[in-house]
């Protein structure tokens, strides 16, 4: 309840200070003691911290978490003075005051407990030596504060007395918002939970359970789905993923359990369709109010595996796990069944990463042989509204590509700076119409620097993956389409006439070289890490190319119920890619010259509003 009361206080402080400021969107950076909230338009975003400390507070947006290169702002508020400076950090001293003010205070204010310092700047202000652009992509913000003020704003700061990071949407039309729909009075729940399983010491595990759906007398809707992750194994659970059985299973298996890839585990569990995915970061997903994924019908999934991946680097054997879903379920029906297409590079050694390489694309591709016969049925096509992208250790950018006969359309999601650690699912700010024979590629570009062997598609979190699952409506028989690049047809990147074994396999330890005579006996790992020079930027960008334009694999299927049978094909040709946008408007304009906000007046929400759903989420947290 004392948590309650301070949230209401910092909320009502907020709001005497500017009444107009209603935010959108809230986090939680340090439990207690510090507190975000902000709100954006086209052009702007207007940030609100609340820090328990009458010294100074810090708040930054970081290319990586740290403070060198970081955009910065600093204020407090001393004897009835309000001081702030835009600054940026060139590595872990003082940030120096930034040449272009681009950051403009709008209030500041010290209630003797509590330091609130609220400022505006433009989203992309031109500055682009000393400041960032707050984009759609991932931002990483850092947060610092002090006990005490500094002796003067010219000065060298003294050292925070505590700091840290955190990664944001934040331009986003879902996650973090302070206002959220509205539950149903019927709503019921069901859990999908570990059942305390003993977290097996290996580094990378990914453990399997089964649950039989309770039979339900009518068509139900999910319309919100959260993570329940047990206290204390927030970085130990990396994703979680359910899949929907449709063969029938017996309901013996409700509850069974046990590592995903156990050759003793029950062949009833081999169901991949994706009915819902969650990755470390991410929180609870409501579905728009014109969908609601169907449970209970006649033709829905009557049991599900929920798979969660265990990363624990440090392999403890001391993990004792419970976590995995909610499900939020209403029998007031909406106008759409909804459904998750799983799309991009399917998890397989034909995902080939060369060692010591900043910047290399992988590309999976959902081709539109796949698309044109899955939605026959569908001849105005499925509308996407929301977006989870994934990759791991390695990725750095992921693009979800839109291709309709060769023309690119806009992209349907994106993140140019992806945190393996933060992985939202993105609401679209627009719904995008795929139609029948629309070609869908997920793009993910990798940092391989740290590495000095190559690194291949897996399940592992040292192995990679490149994927994107695209929630849509209406639903429609498919929920896997993603292709594989196949390891022989790229063979010939370590020299002409290679003669590569005929083995069913695209695992590059099976597969072996039987000519030209100097490579003879090598498996085709061996030879990629062995005889090609990765240092040589020629021969990275044509493998690159290789592997993007040989012929593919696909996989096009409702695992279980319908496999269309898309046979090997030759990747497309994009004959019209997507125009790059002119978005350069700084020869128009000055930096530090950012307008005033407009205190949120745009937002029809209002300031009572706000108190009592802090209220709501604070005390629900």
């Amino acid at each position: 309840m004392f948590r309650v009361i301070l949230i209401v206080l910092l909320v009502t402080f907020s709001t005497a200070i500017n009444g107009k400021f209603v935010p959108t969107h809230s986090a939680v950076l340090d439990e207690d003691n510090y507190y975000l909230y902000w709100l954006y338009t086209k052009e702007t975003i207007t940030f609100e911290v609340q820090a328990k400390t009458t010294g100074y507070v810090g708040f930054g947006i970081s290319p990586n978490g740290g403070m060198a290169n970081s955009d910065i702002v600093i204020g407090w508020v001393k004897d009835g003075q309000k001081y702030f400076k835009d600054r940026f950090a060139t590595g872990k001293s003082t940030p120096v005051v930034d040449t272009s003010q681009d950051w403009t205070l709008v209030t500041a204010s010290d209630n003797g407990t509590w330091t609130s310092l609220r400022f505006t700047r433009k989203l992309k202000t031109c500055d682009t030596k000393q400041d960032i652009d707050i984009t759609e992509s991932t931002a990483r913000v850092i947060w610092s504060y002090h006990t005490a003020d500094p002796a003067s704003e010219t000065g060298t700061l003294p050292q925070h007395t505590k700091r840290g990071t955190k990664s944001l949407q934040l331009l986003s039309y879902g996650a973090g918002l302070l206002k959220t729909p509205t539950i149903p009075d019927d709503a019921i729940y069901f859990d999908i939970l570990q059942p305390n399983v003993s977290v097996p010491s290996d580094d990378t595990t990914y453990y399997c359970a089964g649950f039989k759906i309770p039979e339900y007398s009518q068509k139900h809707h999910v319309i919100k789905m959260e993570p329940v992750i047990q206290k204390g194994h927030e970085t130990l659970v990396h994703h979680i993923l359910v899949y929907a059985c449709y063969k029938p299973v017996n309901d013996s298996l409700h509850g069974f359990h046990g590592v995903c890839q156990n050759k003793n585990m029950p062949k009833e569990f081999n169901c991949i369709s994706t009915m819902f995915a969650w990755a470390i970061g991410g929180g609870a997903f409501y579905f728009p109010e014109h969908t609601g994924y169907p449970l209970g019908a006649e033709d829905s999934p009557k049991f599900l595996i929920i798979e969660t991946h265990f990363d624990n680097p440090n392999k403890r054997s001391d993990y004792v796990d419970a976590s995995g879903f909610r499900l939020t379920l209403t029998t007031k029906l909406r106008q759409y069944d909804a459904a998750i297409l799983a799309n991009g590079h399917a998890v397989t050694h034909g995902e080939i990463i060369p060692p010591g390489v900043a910047n290399f694309k992988t590309v999976g591709i959902c081709p539109s042989q796949c698309t044109s016969q899955a939605m026959a049925s569908q001849p105005q096509g499925v509308k996407v509204f929301a977006a989870l992208l994934h990759s791991h250790l390695l990725g750095r950018k992921i693009h979800v590509r839109h291709i309709r006969n060769g023309t690119e359309l806009p992209i349907i999601s994106f993140d140019n700076e992806y945190d393996f650690n933060y992985q939202e699912g993105r609401i679209l700010e627009k719904e995008v119409t795929v139609l029948p024979g629309d070609e869908i590629r997920t793009e993910c570009v990798t940092d391989s620097t740290s590495r000095t062997s190559l690194t291949l598609g897996g399940e592992s979190t040292n192995e990679e993956m490149c994927l994107s699952y695209l929630m849509f409506y209406p639903a429609i028989n498919l929920t896997d389409c993603s292709s594989s690049a196949i390891p022989q047809w790229v063979a010939d990147i370590a020299g002409p006439n290679m003669n590569i074994s005929k083995e069913p396999s695209l695992k590059l330890d099976v597969l072996h070289v039987l000519g030209p005579a100097q490579f003879a006996g090598q498996t085709l790992y061996q030879l990629f890490n062995s005889s090609v020079n990765w240092k040589d930027d020629v021969t990275v960008r044509r493998f690159e190319t290789l592997l993007a334009t040989r012929p593919r694999y696909v996989s096009c299927n409702v695992f279980g119920k319908i496999d269309y049978k898309v046979p090997m094909f030759m990747p497309s040709n994009i004959t019209k890619p997507l125009p790059v946008e002119n978005n350069d408007l700084c020869n128009a304009t000055t930096p530090g010259t950012t307008p005033q906000p407009s205190g949120g007046s745009t937002f029809m929400a209002q300031s009572i509003a706000y108190v009592f759903m802090t209220v709501f989420l604070v005390f629900f947290r």
